[in-house]
């Protein structure tokens, strides 16, 4: 535990606004620190309603910008570095993606460093892990070399230059790697929640042949506020639950909702080429969210298995994840009761 009662700790939190990063600021808030919030755009109120809602200060600062994280940084004694581009499909997936992961790593490094931060816990991924395949269970020591998918790779070389880094300049840095991320608390989807937004608007209309390493977004923001206040927390930690096939997710949203229509038939295999065509023609006709593309149909149509063994974050930070039948519930029911954005 840092030296410091809870509530003379300050604490900033990049990417504030987004699913993670609401759910953080609130917890963090529950233990009685003081947060200090950054988002892009103080004048976008969609994107700063809930932050304000919560009462917490919020600053803005762009991971691309270092001289603004180093004034977000003053007088801080701890840094949650979750801001990210988490997107399946952009225009510009070297902007909107990589920058951000690359330079932003270095730039928020650099500025914790020029502001004598304690302590930097970063939001990494198990995309930087990787997937399983032929039954082998995935740890911290694997990286995702071979990543197919663009967010994949950017977020396996950005964490690898987080470590390259922090031990350049000496840094007390932990990095928690979730698996996909849903749970309530979020006024836009994300590639992870969109998956249950179409589910309840009966827009699925097969099975994909992949299984999903889900985890609760609470339970990760949890992990987070643990890891930093655990002095012996270092390294990776996995944050993930057991593999589900989609059909096993499926048959959970079914027994709770049993009115909706959902898929029975699994995607011929002969299609999978196509579904990166048909998810843009989809997007293209309907406004709906690019899910898949070519890098996820390698990356993740496979055979593979996101397969992770959380022993280490169990054992060291007595992590304990809620039932995924209840994070999957939960989901449901906030996408029902509140207007989502699409971004």
């Amino acid at each position: 535990m840092i030296n410091k009662a809870a509530q003379d700790i300050k604490v900033v939190v990049t990417g504030a606004n987004g699913h993670l990063g609401t759910n953080v600021v609130g917890a963090l808030l529950e233990r009685g620190y003081q947060v200090r919030a950054t988002v892009r755009d103080l004048n976008n109120h969609e994107k700063t309603k809930s932050l304000k809602a919560m009462g917490v200060e919020i600053v803005e600062a762009d991971l691309l910008d270092k001289n603004s994280l180093i004034r977000a940084f003053k007088d801080q004694d701890g840094v949650f570095q979750l801001a990210a581009g988490f997107k399946m499909h952009t225009g510009n997936p070297e902007l909107d993606i990589r920058k951000p992961a690359i330079d932003g790593t270095i730039n928020v490094l650099e500025a914790a460093n020029e502001r004598n931060i304690k302590k930097i816990i970063y939001t990494s991924s198990v995309a930087a892990v990787g997937s399983s395949m032929n039954g082998q269970k995935k740890n911290e020591e694997n990286w995702n070399d071979n990543a197919a998918e663009f967010y994949a790779k950017s977020k396996t070389d950005a964490e690898k230059i987080l470590w390259q880094k922090a031990s350049e300049l000496s840094l007390n840095v932990v990095s928690i790697l979730p698996g996909m991320i849903i749970g309530p608390n979020f006024n836009r989807h994300t590639p992870s929640t969109y998956l249950f937004e179409k589910m309840l608007k009966e827009k699925v209309p097969m099975i994909l042949p992949i299984e999903f390493s889900l985890v609760d977004v609470r339970d990760v923001a949890i992990a987070h506020i643990d890891a930093f206040e655990n002095e012996a927390s270092n390294g990776r930690y996995i944050t993930a639950g057991e593999p589900l096939k989609m059909k096993k997710i499926i048959d959970i949203i079914a027994k709770v909702r049993p009115e909706l229509k959902l898929p029975t038939k699994p995607v011929p295999s002969f299609l999978y080429p196509f579904l990166p065509f048909l998810d843009k023609m989809e997007a293209l006709f309907t406004g709906s969210m690019r899910t898949i593309t070519k890098g996820v149909v390698s990356e993740y149509l496979n055979g593979s298995v996101q397969d992770f063994d959380t022993s280490k974050i169990r054992n060291e930070l007595n992590w304990k994840p809620r039932s995924i039948e209840q994070s999957i519930t939960d989901t449901l029911v906030w996408i029902e009761n509140n207007k989502i954005s699409l971004g």
